[in-house]
């Protein structure tokens, strides 16, 4: 089910951590079996990975006003997993009009029939609300980090959202060797927007399928596996901008009836040949439209103007190969291409302008990598090194109005990187006091260049990418001893980032602690109970940072400030039902 809007935005803040149970990434363009799109995929699974039947309920509370709880049912038998989930969350923030509030409610059954047949049935509702403090000077960053943007407070500038998912997915598998099935989803939103120069009010309606065949079969020794599928996206949003008095809606600007149209076709293939190499191949046809009318204005009331854009249809290829060495070390690499359409929200902005001459971007990807673990498998680690040429990349400039967005075309970039993550447990699953030690570290860097780009006669070529920090580096430490004690202290390195495109104004480099204590053990005769007591702090070095950049912000007001040392602290409570 995409998360996904046919827009092309992407509403991860309706989500709850608790929806979310596995995550896989896939790094680079994948649009070869996941539509248009660039910046890679995630893939978010609500359902756990080994489905039991359990009741969780946990609470958790924090500095400036936070509290959660949330609750959780699951449920199985031979032919059918059940879930149901509660959640909700408040806060008053760090900063004045920081406020945050949401709650979702998610159900999700899977039936499995006697002759192989599956059925899914998903539905998440969310509703959001939260305020938006607006970026700082760094003058204003420095003097009160806890004050809003002026006129944030009195306009009441915030994000009030519902969100309604639902999805259905069958398969079957017809023959040995053919199977096939179809995904049918929905997505009805009502979202509202004062902030401090208007009122944006929509209703957004979308809907879409992925039907899809799979062949699978062993051919003189190699294993292939060839899947052919579609995805129609379709959307219809009324989005009407008002004049903002104090938080209410005022004045009609404009008002748009919008019709979005995504189509795209795949071909995807995965071969497993003598030697164990591994290779996997795809290619895929996108078609995007997007059609906005006009049906209203201030000046001229009732004024139908149709503006369609239909991007040019693009194929995308991706190729990617692996080789065993041999147990413990497997090398890989991948071709991909990317072709990212604008957002809806970047070909129709706050201000009422219609970008028509935003292109999408386009772009290639080359990537190498070893990885492995040792002989033990008490360390792993996972190595890459890539190019990315991307064309056509749209950057946020500034608006020719006070506090509006604005987007344009930055020609071409020039992205090369090396990635490397590793996990070593020196200590693991013994019956001495510690019982397990566990060290993650992660290591970025990022050579990211514009290689042409000139807008309004400014001439940007060769600089660094805006918003781009060259390293970032992870490492964490997690122990559990016998006795149920646990801990984890993490720290992160940020490098200062370029915050225009001019390359005149830079953030600081920060270092991030945070810290976590708990106690985690389990009761009854079958271990049927477990309780999770545990309290930790964020920012331990008391780090004045900010916590994302508005880069190049109107009003040089880049900076969005983090809280300062904050603690938190909560308990879980596990009832599991065995067979």
């Amino acid at each position: 089910i995409p998360l996904t809007l046919p827009s092309g935005s992407t509403p991860l803040n309706v989500l709850d951590n608790q929806n979310i149970k596995q995550i896989e990434v896939i790094k680079g363009p994948a649009g070869s079996l996941y539509g248009a799109g660039t910046g890679g995929v995630l893939l978010l699974n609500s359902f756990p990975k080994e489905p039991t039947k359990e009741r969780i309920v946990e609470t958790s509370v924090g500095d400036y006003g936070l509290l959660k709880y949330s609750g959780e049912y699951n449920s199985k038998n031979d032919y059918m997993i059940s879930q149901y989930k509660y959640s909700s969350q408040s806060s008053d923030g760090y900063r004045d009009q920081s406020f945050f509030e949401r709650q979702t409610l998610e159900t999700g059954i899977k039936v499995i029939t006697p002759n192989n047949a599956y059925v899914g049935v998903s539905a998440l509702y969310s509703k959001l609300n939260y305020g938006i403090p607006g970026g700082l000077t760094l003058q204003q960053f420095q003097d009160n980090p806890q004050q809003a943007r002026a006129g944030s407070v009195s306009q009441n500038a915030s994000i009030d959202q519902e969100d309604f998912i639902l999805g259905v997915d069958i398969e079957s598998e017809w023959t040995q060797y053919w199977s096939g099935g179809s995904t049918l989803f929905a997505n009805v939103s009502k979202f509202e927007n004062p902030f401090n120069f208007d009122y944006k009010s929509e209703s957004r309606k979308s809907w879409g399928n992925r039907p899809w065949i799979q062949y699978r079969n062993t051919l003189a020794d190699a294993k292939l596996k060839v899947k052919l599928g579609a995805e129609v996206h379709s959307g219809n949003n009324n989005a009407r901008n008002y004049q903002n008095d104090g938080g209410v809606r005022d004045t009609l600007n404009f008002e748009d009836e919008i019709e979005i149209r995504n189509r795209s076709a795949y071909l995807v293939s995965d071969i497993e040949l003598p030697g164990q190499i591994f290779i996997n191949a795809g290619l895929s046809y996108n078609l995007v439209k997007f059609a906005v009318n006009r049906v209203a204005t201030k000046e001229n009331g009732v004024d139908p103007t149709l503006v369609s854009k239909d991007f040019e249809p693009k194929l995308v290829p991706r190729i990617g190969l692996a080789k065993k060495l041999n147990l413990y070390t497997t090398v890989h690499g991948n071709i991909s291409g990317g072709f990212s359409p604008p957002t809806l929200e970047e070909f129709r902005t706050n201000d009422g302008e219609l970008n028509e001459d935003l292109e999408p971007e386009t772009g290639i990807n080359y990537e190498i990598g070893i990885r492995g673990n040792s002989q033990n498998a008490k360390f792993t680690y996972d190595a890459a090194v890539f190019y990315f040429k991307l064309k056509e990349s749209i950057v946020l400039t500034e608006s020719q109005r006070d506090g509006t967005l604005a987007f344009a075309n930055a020609g071409s970039t020039n992205q090369t990187g090396f990635e490397l993550a590793t996990t070593w447990n020196p200590i693991r699953n013994t019956q001495k006091f510690i019982s397990n030690v566990e060290i993650q570290s992660t290591y970025t860097f990022h050579y990211f260049k514009f290689d042409e780009y000139i807008l309004s006669g400014d001439d940007f070529s060769g600089n660094k990418l805006t918003g781009v920090a060259p390293h970032t580096v992870f490492a964490s430490l997690s122990t559990d001893t016998k006795v149920g004690i646990y801990s984890l202290i993490s720290y992160n390195f940020t490098d200062e980032i370029p915050l225009n495109d001019g390359n005149t104004v830079y953030s600081n480099s920060f270092h991030l602690m945070k810290a976590k204590l708990g106690f985690k053990k389990k009761f009854g005769s079958n271990d049927q109970i477990s309780l999770d007591i545990y309290a930790g702090l964020d920012n331990l070095l008391d780090e004045q940072y900010s916590l994302g950049y508005d880069i190049n912000a109107f009003g040089s007001r880049y900076y969005q400030p983090a809280p300062p040392l904050n603690w938190f602290g909560g308990l879980k409570f596990n009832y599991a039902v065995f067979n």
